[in-house]
């Protein structure tokens, strides 16, 4: 448990280096997608779909649909990331420690 809050700290702030990074890009409100701490993936949140993240230890699945993004499934222990919501306003972040995976938004 303690390693587990220990990685989603590490993984939380490698996401909101890679959000100051990138901010003022302008390239509308995208979500930034990292695995482990390395960014993987810009998704914009002007395109509907459905999209599966690559290279996690768990299998992890994204939805955007009207502007915002949800995890939608994973097949980690917990599942507690499928209960964050929609992520639609910049700095929404939600994490899925168990396979690494951070979701920022930026605008």
């Amino acid at each position: 448990m303690k390693k587990n809050i220990l990685f989603a700290l590490v993984i939380l702030a490698a996401a909101g280096a890679l959000a100051l990074w990138g901010a003022g890009r302008g390239a509308g409100a995208q979500a930034v997608v990292s695995v482990a701490g390395a960014e993987t993936q810009r998704i914009p949140l002007s395109r509907d779909g459905t999209y599966s993240i690559e290279g996690a230890p768990f299998p992890v699945t994204l939805e955007v649909r009207d502007g915002a993004i949800r995890f939608v499934d994973s097949q980690c222990p917990d599942h507690i990331c499928e209960n964050f919501g929609w992520l639609s306003k910049e700095h929404d972040q939600a994490v899925c420690a168990p396979a690494g995976v951070v979701v920022s938004v930026e605008e």
